[in-house]
């Protein structure tokens, strides 16, 4: 086991570096004036001046080498031109922690949710609630998210007048973005643990237990819910890994001060690294996430085995 986490981690290792490469030089090589923006309301005589101080007159190669220094013996991520005087490492501080309790609290309702609703649906397979239920994963999963916002913010919001339309610091701010962004993931957490229920239901040792009088509660909570949430366990650091990025639309459109929105203004902006540190601050999540779901594979069912000869 521990042999396989040490190559897990050097393939992590790896593939963060070949990411922050392809991103410097992709983002680099990009069309377009990074000192634009800065320099609207400026004179045509500092243009220089901010070109040097952020050393875009030096060939590509030469700030690649700097950079990677910077990143790998301190942790700079490179400073935002858009953004005076303020690091990528500060952004992400400030963006990060909102950006995290709007995805992690929708992760625990989505958990929730759709695992009781996947057991429902499996336990009553084939008959109205659900094929109901059925219908509703299918068009919350197809539907855009920003559908999905629109449509809060107009009845939630507007309408029915039970929360501000927009707005960030107060906990009722809460409710339409982690409700937009748990709709989609209740409907994927369902879908999974109703076909995962279906498997487990259809096994032996399943058969067994009815046969022997096992009450339906423990048949449920002892036999069923152990075997069939496996999928949804290794599916839970993936999407925690995607919390920081994934929320890019909902932060837009409720004006949340996250990290998705200081990602689309860093594109907008042409702010080179912002974007590649935000990248790289993705990925990174990204990475770890998958490194902990290869390792649950091997913790949370007794049937995967990593032994010494596996491949």
């Amino acid at each position: 086991m521990g042999k396989y986490i040490l190559k897990r981690f050097i393939y992590a290792v790896i593939a963060l570096a070949i990411i922050a490469t392809v991103s410097f030089f992709l983002i680099c090589m990009k069309p377009g004036d990074p000192i634009v923006a800065k320099v609207q309301q400026l004179p045509d005589s500092s243009r220089q001046v901010l070109i040097a101080k952020y050393g875009l007159d030096q060939p590509m190669t030469t700030r690649f080498v700097e950079y990677m220094k910077g990143l790998l013996f301190e942790g700079n991520l490179g400073d935002s031109i858009v953004y005076e005087g303020r690091t990528v490492n500060m952004l992400l501080k400030t963006s990060a922690v909102v950006s995290a309790k709007i995805g992690l609290i929708a992760i625990a309702i989505q958990v929730v949710i759709g695992v009781l609703l996947g057991i429902i649906q499996a336990l009553n397979r084939e008959k109205l609630g659900d094929q109901v239920i059925r219908v509703l994963v299918v068009l919350a999963i197809c539907i855009p998210t920003f559908v999905f916002c629109a449509l809060l913010q107009y009845f939630v919001a507007f309408k029915w007048k039970l929360t501000p339309i927009m707005g960030w610091g107060q906990p009722i701010h809460y409710i339409l973005p982690v409700a937009a962004y748990s709709i989609p993931g209740i409907a994927t957490y369902s879908k999974y643990m109703r076909t995962s229920t279906v498997g487990v239901m259809g096994e032996d040792y399943i058969q067994t237990a009815i046969a022997k009088g096992c009450s339906q509660r423990r048949l449920v909570f002892k036999h069923i819910l152990r075997n069939a949430i496996l999928p949804i366990v290794t599916m839970v650091p993936v999407a925690v890994g995607n919390v920081f990025g994934g929320s890019m639309v909902i932060e837009r459109f409720f004006s949340i001060p996250g990290m998705g929105q200081h990602y689309v203004k860093a594109v907008s902006d042409s702010d080179p690294y912002l974007i590649l540190g935000m990248a790289i601050f993705f990925a990174l999540m990204y990475i770890i996430s998958l490194f902990f779901v290869d390792i649950l594979y091997g913790l949370v069912d007794p049937r995967i085995r990593i032994t010494k000869n596996a491949r």
